[in-house]
Order: C-alpha cells, then sequence, then structure tokens
C-alpha cells in the first residue's frame, strides 16, 4: 500500500472516531472565530487535542524468531496475564527507524516523546524523542523513531528499555501575542502503546575462540535476559555454523547471572575445529538478533548482525594450543591500596607477559604483572585496576596472547 494511500485511510478513520466522539477541534476554531469576530483579543485557549490510536507504518521489521508486529504474540501481558493484539505491540523490536502515524483530532505538535519505564516501576525513566514530526492534518501526524545513537545503528530503544507499556506525548509551545493573553504555555496530550517485549539482546561473547576438541565457558553479556517479574526470560542458548545453518550446537547448560549477563558451556567437539559460530540467546520473548542478510522490508542501511551492528560470533581454532600455555587462575581478592584505590589482587601460573584480564568479558585497562618466574618468563600475580567497581561481581577470566582463556574464577563480591 502506498504512503498516500495509507494517509488517506488514516485520516478516513481519524473521521469516523471523531464523529463519534465529537470533534473537539472544531468546536476550538468555533469559540475561536466567535472571540475575532470582537474588537477584544480571544481569551480562551485551544481545545485540548485528542489522541484516539498509534499506528506504524508498514513495513515494520522483525528478526528473525521474534514476534511480527501486532500480533497477540507480540503484546505486553496484563495483570491477568492475557495478550492482548495491539497494532504497535512488537516495535521494540524493530529493525532500526519506525514512522508511528498518530490518528485523533485538534493537535498541530512541534514535540513528540516516547517514555519508556526501563525499571518496571511503573514510572517513566527514559525519553525517546521522535523525528520528522509532521502534520498531515489536523487528525494526523507522523512521527519517526530512528536509531538512538552511533553505537546502536540496529534500534530506536536504548538496551536498557525492554518493553512493556509506554507513554507516546504530543506536545506544542504557544508564545505570548497580541491574540494570547495567557502568555506562554505549552499544551500536552499522551497515550499510553505497547512496545510488546524485547527478545533477548546478545551484545557480545567472551572468549571469542577456542580450542573445541575442550568444553568452552562463554560469558555472554547483553539486556533483557530477565523479565519485569524478575524471572529468567531464556529458555535456551546455542550456536549456529555461520557456513552450514543446520549444524547446530546447543549449550550443555546456562546460568542467567542478572538481566545483562548469562554463563554458558559449550561442548563444540573437535570436528568443528575451523568453523565460526553465531552466538544465540532464545527465550519466551523471541530469540536475539544476530542477522548475516537482512530481511525482506528493511530500511536500506540498516545494518547486521546485532543492535549495535556486530556479529556475535565464537570461532573454533584449527590447531590446538598446547595446554601449559593457557593460564591459570588459583585465587581472587578486591584490596584497597593506602591511597584508598580499589585493585583486583590474582594469584595464578602460566601468565604470560601482554595477558588480558576481563570481568563480565569487559576488559580491564590497567594491568601490573608480579612474580616473575625466570624458568618460564611467567607470572604468578597480577594486580588490576580501574573501574572494577563497575563490573563486579562477576566471571574474572585471564588470556594469554593467541591462546584461550583461563578458566572463569566467580568473584562474588563488589566494592559496597
Amino acid at each position: 500500500m502506498s504512503n498516500a494511500r495509507r494517509a488517506a485511510l488514516l485520516s478516513m478513520l481519524a473521521a469516523l472516531i471523531l464523529s463519534l466522539s465529537g470533534d473537539v477541534s472544531a468546536r476550538g476554531r468555533e469559540i475561536s472565530l466567535r472571540a475575532s469576530a470582537s474588537a477584544k483579543p480571544a481569551v480562551i485557549k485551544p481545545a485540548a487535542p485528542q489522541i484516539a490510536i498509534v499506528i506504524p507504518s508498514n513495513p515494520v521489521v522483525v528478526a528473525p524468531g521474534q514476534p511480527a508486529v501486532g500480533s497477540q504474540e507480540a503484546a505486553t501481558p496484563g495483570s491477568a496475564g492475557v495478550k492482548t493484539a495491539s497494532p504497535t505491540a512488537g516495535i521494540i523490536n524493530a529493525l532500526c527507524k519506525v514512522t508511528l502515524n498518530i490518528v485523533g483530532c485538534g493537535f498541530d505538535p512541534d514535540t513528540v516523546t516516547l517514555s519508556c519505564d526501563t525499571n518496571s516501576d511503573g514510572l517513566p525513566d527514559s525519553t525517546i524523542k521522535l523525528q520528522d514530526v509532521t502534520v498531515v492534518s489536523h487528525n494526523l501526524v507522523q512521527a519517526v523513531l530512528v536509531p538512538v545513537s552511533d553505537q546502536l545503528p540496529g534500534t530506536a530503544f536504548p538496551l536498557s528499555c525492554c518493553g512493556g507499556i509506554a507513554t507516546l506525548t504530543l506536545s506544542r509551545t504557544f508564545n505570548a501575542a497580541d491574540d494570547n493573553i495567557f502568555g506562554p504555555f505549552t499544551q500536552t496530550t499522551s497515550i499510553k502503546i505497547d512496545l510488546g517485549l524485547r527478545a533477548p539482546v546478545v551484545v557480545s561473547a567472551s572468549p571469542a575462540a577456542g580450542d573445541c576438541s575442550l568444553p568452552q565457558d562463554l560469558v555472554i553479556p547483553g539486556a533483557c535476559f530477565l523479565g519485569a517479574d524478575g524471572l529468567s526470560n531464556i529458555t535456551s542458548v546455542f550456536a549456529v555454523d555461520r557456513a552450514n545453518p543446520n549444524n547446530v550446537v546447543q549449550a550443555t547448560r546456562f546460568v542467567v547471572l542478572n538481566s545483562n549477563l548469562i554463563d554458558a558451556l559449550f561442548n563444540f567437539s573437535g570436528a568443528n575445529a575451523g568453523k565460526t559460530f553465531l552466538i544465540f540467546v532464545s527465550g519466551r520473548n523471541g530469540t536475539s538478533r544476530n542477522l548475516t542478510s537482512l530481511p525482506n522490508g528493511a530500511s536500506t542501511g540498516c545494518p547486521i548482525g546485532n543492535e549495535q551492528g556486530i556479529q556475535v560470533t565464537f570461532s573454533c581454532r584449527s590447531n590446538t594450543p598446547a595446554a601449559q600455555d593457557v593460564a591459570v587462575i588459583q585465587s581472587c581478592s578486591l584490596d584497597r591500596t593506602d591511597a584508598g584505590s580499589v585493585v583486583l589482587n590474582i594469584a595464578g601460573l602460566n601468565i604470560k607477559p601482554d595477558a588480558v584480564v576481563t570481568i563480565n568479558g569487559l576488559t580491564v585497562k590497567k594491568v601490573k604483572f608480579k612474580q616473575l618466574d625466570a624458568s618460564t618468563s611467567t607470572y604468578r600475580a597480577l594486580q588490576v585496576k580501574g573501574g572494577l567497581c563497575g563490573m563486579l561481581p562477576g566471571l574474572v577470566v585471564v588470556t594469554n596472547p593467541g591462546m584461550p582463556g583461563s578458566a572463569p574464577f566467580s568473584l562474588a563480591v563488589t566494592c559496597d
């Protein structure tokens, strides 16, 4: 359906709705005309605008394994647990930009915003400003949800927003003038819309490569792994051979540590040496996005991969490295220096120069190597610092250059 025909149909829908409810804007204009016929300025504020319904323009494309926009499956359950389909249900998973048709009466907004309840306390926490606000008619406004930042080119929603019921607000500021004795004021109107529940978002997987003849423990950071009810959204973690989609490896076990972190154990087997796998997480709200190509209908310029435009992968090494080249963590302790700085002391074996330390998949920037073993040119201790409080609690991994990471060490402490 062409955009012009769709706009015409939406205007007809608005007219039908308003014929039943009464055109508030028309009454407002009637008051204004009566006032302008006198010698005095108008003393009546514009009638309050109303929103009847919000309908996204087609097509709204989502990744494979995610519920279709507008379907009952995509809807947010009500208090009784029942899902009710609505036109906007599922737009939280939309690829890139989404155009919204806002149908109602009596509005001529200059700003449209969408507020999301990021912590599920019933109050809006993050606000998204829509772009390209266009007044098509007195009964139809169009506005576009665009990607929120260069770091998230594939979605119009911050990763902290996991969907649910949001508030769409239209506003317009009136300046003081001869025909406005009230002085400057802002007129707003809003409506609750269902964004749907977000499918799990996978940001990365660590380590990114390893010896697949051995079990591989992957730390998977992301978003929306837990629901607003505190229950896990995740039912499976799996890997798909990038060259052969029929070659699927399920995680033998996994633990959802919190809404932003999963620890999963894979047994790829040596038969997959030299292969690269796409990492996916699936649950009650759908499957994470990790595109190798764009679905039909996706907007031009929309990136493949995840919401960040990155393909999340794990590669099985072709050659098996010697076991003695892998670092070993024996213990970890969180301490403070005399100056009050927070440091993490790591004791271990076979830690090579330029080894990298990660916590929950995030790389620690400042690493001091200690206790050199001159016979092997390796270290037995590390001291790391810098941004630790924001990474803990979590899994500590030491990775020698060109080698698999050490077995993760679970550190269940914080800086408090």
